[in-house]
Parts: C-alpha cells; sequence; structure tokens
C-alpha cells in the first residue's frame, strides 16, 4: 500500500514534524545531515515509512537549490528496502479532478457541533469559508475547510500539520488570526479571526480606491509580510482576494501559506482548471510560474508589485505596460519602486519588503519634484531584445537617491569604526591583564607596583572609552528623521574626539609603565627616564594645544576639522547625510 494511503495520528504527525524541523534548521545552518543520522530506530515502521519519504523530499529540496541533482538511485542504493517509500517521495501530489463544492452548512454544523454556523461568505480553489459563531466565546469567527481532495493522503496530513502549526503562530495586526486548525472526520479546517468589510478585489472592482488611499495600504502589507517573512513563512499566493479591508479600515492578509499546504505551488499547470480561482497566475513571480525549486520570499514582492500596479491604475502590469504615473496624476518617483518589485530576476528586485515600505514612505512623505512624465515600461518578450525605454527607466531608477540607499551607506561607513572599538577593547582587555601581572607579583616592588596600577587603569579606560562609541553606533535608528540621526552622529564623533584625547595623548607618558610591565626597567635610569618625562610632557601638551586649536568653536574651519580629526568613518557618514538634506529627503 503506498504511504499516502497511510493514516496516522495527529501525536505521529507531529514528531515527524518536529524531526523535519530539526533536519531543515541544520540545512538552513550549513550544516547538511545525513537523512540517516535523522531516523530513529526505534519507532514504527508506517511512522518510519513517512518520515524517511518526507527527509528525502526535504534533502532533494536542499540539494537542488544548490545546485546539485540528485536521483532516485542516489537513494536506492542507501535504502534498498525502502523502494517504495522512495517512489512515493519523489512524486508529486496526485492530481485533483472537478471543481470543489463547498460543504451544506447542515453538514458543517454536524462536523462542529461547538460552532453556530452561519452562512457561506467564499469559495474557490483554496477551499471554502463560513462566518461563525463561538457562543462560548461570544465572539464571530471565520471556518475554513480545504478541498477533500487529500483526505487519505498522509502526505498531505503532514504537510497540513507541519504548515498550520507554523501558521497559528504568526500574530499580527495585518495577518488574519489563525485560532485553530485540526480535521473533523475527513475535513481539513482553520478556525480564523473574522474580518467583517471587503476584499481589495470588491474595493478595486468598486472604483472606490484612489492613489493616495492605495498608497497608505501598501506599507501596512509590507509590515504583514516582512514579518512573516522574517518568521520564515511565505504566502506565495498575494493578490487582491487574499487582501481584506474591514470596516474602520484595518488591512490584513488572509491564506498564508494555503498554497504551499495544498501544494498548488508545484502544480503550475493545473492553475487553470476549475477547481483554481481564475487569475492567479497574474500575480506569480515568474519563478512560480516556470515552477523553479528556488522560489523564496521575493516572489511575494513580485506579487506584491501587481498589486501595487494594479491599485494605482486599475490594470494588471501584462505584456506591454507603461509606468503608473503615465495613467495617473502620482509622483513619477514612485515609478521606480513599483517597477523594482516587478523585476523578472529576483536578485533585482527589492529582497525585503520593509524596503519597499520605506521608499514609499519616503517619496510620500518628502516634497514632490515637478510632474515629469516617465518613460514607459514595455515588459521584453523572450524572443525580442528589451526596447530602448526600458534601459532610460532602469538607468533613471539607478539614479534615483532613496532615503533607504543613503542611509544604508551611513550605516555602512561606520562600520569600520565599530569594528576597530572591538579591537581597541581587546587591547584594552591586554593592558589590564599586562599591568595586573605587573602589580599582583611585584607588591614589594614600588616602581612595578605603580607601573602595574597605571596600566591596569589605562586598560579599564580603553575599554570605557571603545565601548562608548560602539554604544553610540548601536543607538543610531535609521528609521527616524535625518535630524535625529545627525544629532545622534554628532554626539558619537563628540565621544569619539573625546577618546582621541584620552586614549591616544596620555600614550606620549603610558609607554614607560609599558616597558616596565614588560621588563625593561633601563627606562627608570635617570639618563632615560628624565629625557623621556620631557620629551613626553611637551608632546602630550602640544598635542592637546594643537588639538584645542583646530576643534576652536565657531566657523566653517572648526567643522572641517572636527570632521577630519574624527576620521574617515564618520566623515563618510557625514557626506551621506549631507546628500540626503540636499536632496531634500527628511
Amino acid at each position: 500500500m503506498s504511504i499516502r494511503q497511510e493514516k496516522l495520528p495527529i501525536a505521529a504527525l507531529e514528531r515527524i514534524d518536529d524531526l523535519c524541523a530539526e533536519f531543515e534548521q541544520r540545512w538552513q545552518n550549513d550544516d547538511p545531515p545525513a537523512i540517516e543520522s535523522v531516523l530513529p530506530g526505534d519507532v514504527p515502521p508506517m511512522e518510519r515509512d513517512v518520515l524517511l519519504a518526507e527527509l528525502i523530499a526535504l534533502d532533494v529540496d536542499y540539494r537542488r537549490r544548490r545546485g546539485e541533482r540528485p536521483s532516485i538511485q542516489d537513494y536506492l542504493g542507501r535504502f534498498p528496502e525502502s523502494a517504495g517509500v522512495i517512489s512515493d517521495a519523489l512524486d508529486d501530489a496526485p492530481q485533483r479532478s472537478g471543481a470543489f463544492e463547498p460543504p451544506a452548512v447542515d453538514r458543517l454544523a454536524e462536523l462542529f457541533p461547538s460552532l453556530e454556523v452561519i452562512e457561506l461568505i467564499g469559495a474557490g480553489g483554496m477551499g471554502a469559508v463560513y462566518k461563525a459563531r463561538q457562543p462560548g466565546l461570544d465572539r464571530l469567527v471565520a471556518l475554513k475547510v480545504l478541498p477533500g481532495e487529500f483526505d487519505h493522503d498522509v502526505k498531505f496530513a503532514l504537510r497540513f500539520t507541519r504548515e498550520a502549526r507554523t501558521l497559528a503562530k504568526l500574530s499580527h495586526a495585518n495577518i488574519v488570526s489563525v485560532f485553530e486548525f485540526g480535521k473533523a472526520e475527513d475535513t481539513y479546517y482553520f478556525l480564523m479571526e473574522y474580518v467583517d468589510g471587503s476584499t481589495l478585489r470588491d474595493v478595486v472592482r468598486a472604483g472606490q480606491l484612489s492613489p493616495e488611499h492605495a498608497l497608505t495600504i501598501v506599507p501596512h502589507l509590507c509590515d504583514a509580510l516582512q514579518y512573516a517573512h522574517d518568521k520564515g513563512v511565505i504566502h506565495r499566493d498575494i493578490k487582491p482576494e487574499n487582501i481584506l479591508i474591514s470596516a474602520d479600515g484595518v488591512v490584513k492578509i488572509a491564506d498564508f501559506g494555503l498554497s504551499r499546504i495544498l501544494g498548488a505551488e508545484s502544480h503550475v499547470e493545473s492553475l487553470t482548471g476549475t477547481h483554481q480561482v481564475m487569475g492567479t497566475p497574474r500575480y506569480m513571480a515568474p519563478e512560480q510560474f516556470e515552477g523553479s525549486r528556488g522560489v523564496d520570499h521575493r516572489a511575494d514582492i513580485y506579487s506584491l508589485g501587481v498589486v501595487f500596479y494594479e491599485m494605482l491604475t486599475g490594470e494588471l502590469p501584462m505584456g506591454r505596460f507603461s509606468a503608473p504615473s503615465t495613467k495617473v496624476q502620482i509622483d513619477a518617483r514612485l515609478d521606480e519602486v513599483v517597477l523594482r518589485t516587478l523585476e523578472k530576476e529576483p536578485q533585482r528586485r527589492y529582497q525585503h519588503a520593509s524596503e519597499v515600505k520605506s521608499d514609499v514612505q519616503t517619496i510620500t512623505s518628502s516634497t514632490a519634484p515637478s510632474p515629469e512624465r516617465t518613460v514607459a515600461y514595455h515588459a521584453p518578450s523572450a524572443d525580442s531584445p528589451p526596447p530602448s525605454t526600458l534601459a532610460e527607466q532602469e538607468l533613471a531608477g539607478r539614479m534615483l537617491l532613496t532615503r533607504r540607499q543613503l542611509l544604508a551607506r551611513v550605516e555602512n561607513s561606520l562600520r569600520p569604526l565599530f569594528r576597530g572599538q572591538v579591537l581597541q577593547v581587546l587591547v584594552g582587555v591586554a593592558l589590564i591583564v599586562l599591568g595586573a601581572q605587573c602589580w599582583a607579583r611585584n607588591t614589594q616592588t614600588p616602581h612595578r607596583l605603580a607601573s602595574g596600577l597605571m596600566l591596569h587603569v589605562y586598560g579599564v579606560v580603553v575599554i570605557a572609552q571603545s565601548m562608548l562609541v560602539c554604544t553610540r553606533i548601536r543607538r543610531i535608528d535609521y528609521s527616524k528623521p535625518v535630524a535625529d540621526i545627525r544629532g545622534r552622529l554628532d554626539s558619537l564623533r563628540s565621544g569619539y574626539l573625546r577618546a582621541a584625547v584620552i586614549i591616544g595623548f596620555v600614550w606620549w607618558l603610558m609607554w614607560i609603565p609599558v616597558a616596565v610591565a614588560l621588563g625593561f626597567d633601563v627606562v627608570l635610569h635617570p639618563n632615560s627616564l628624565y629625557p623621556s618625562l620631557a620629551i613626553g610632557v611637551v608632546g602630550l601638551g602640544a598635542s592637546v594645544w594643537l588639538f584645542r586649536r583646530a576643534l576652536k568653536p565657531g566657523g566653517e574651519t572648526g567643522e572641517a576639522s572636527r570632521r577630519q580629526l574624527a576620521g574617515k568613518s564618520i566623515a563618510n557618514a557625514y557626506l551621506a547625510l549631507d546628500e540626503i538634506e540636499s536632496a531634500q529627503i527628511s
């Protein structure tokens, strides 16, 4: 009997899920495990077969992501007694047949006696949703039941258990919450938050969505996607039907992960069948549509771009399409944001949803430039070269200075300084150890005791000043206004310059106790000590005088000197901030 027809209790499925999660974690940590190391030897044969099939499927997936091409022979040689299991593991899920018929309300009332099932509110290829009430909690809920094609498929049961456990952990204001999931007789179900409102599809069709309203919706969608992506969850089916807008205006994304649970992501050829909601392929990223195994969170960003374009223009970006600003009155700078989400190659898109939000908010909150007609964008066909207008649009996009890109320069410019301060902490630790070794072993020798104590204290000061600079670097919040960031940078520079005086200039004299601690007592001979002290005092005094004169308050010379003395890292950070302000970005 095929493992698809096996039935396992939920407890067994959860044990398999935990072992598979551990297997995946090691792959993600770049420590690929052998399947044999995960297979326990004391489990029932049926449970072992299901676990082996799932581990082989995961192993194949991760190996393909690394560019390998595993074959069935690779696994038959390692598990010769499990040929049937291996065949099932590498075989796709069975194709669905016929349209999905939503169960009657009366039937659901029998399956869920603890609920008052009120009415069917929507149905499609991903299942049917009913409005229901939980009497005990006195709240309305949404009951989603899944198609019954996989009722007797243990691989689907495992996939459902794994994905549903993850989805139930998502807790975000812009994501529909999952309260409960499971199986009632042969029906898989989710009990979810009920949203009293409309789908984005209804709003777009009714012509009630202005570009200004669309620009307030996108940041909420970005927040939800970024949160889910940070949790390792990809939606895979972002479209207006799965975006809900409640009566009080709250935006929520529904149906996270359902395409993966139902196996739809690996069956692109069936997307136009009677069981699937028409139109979904129009929102899919190219790598999804091509059936690529390397689909990741950037597919959601592409789909977000399609929805974004549709909200602005009322049209889908199919074939030959123009930049949004040629169709509606919006800031032309938004064209680069929308078109970048719609890049065919994932590496050329935004890499994080939070970046889309940052650019949209920067553009909408800053003073718009004088209206300009942007060049039209034409999607290149497979058999024709891209038109010149696309090159012009790409060039214009690359020349656009955004707040996020410039602030990334600020952050990157400070990284060498941070690493240098970490190194300085290690130097301080070495000085403390050297000083302690000197005075602790020579408490009866005055000059060695004094030298060790001075060195010990100096090491503590070095560490304290380095930690102060590191802390001020970490306290810079790049989401704050530029004026606030500049204030933080001024504070950082002030602390760094003070540290330079305390740590650097004192070295004119501190080398003497260091030499003593290292055993070179000859430096204390009068013929060596007195000239050394004289030179050290003069050098220290001259350094402090020149430093204070360079930093004399007032005038551009003093500011230029402060930037120069603060070092290249801080100087580059100021240059990036100056560019932001010159571009009138707040």
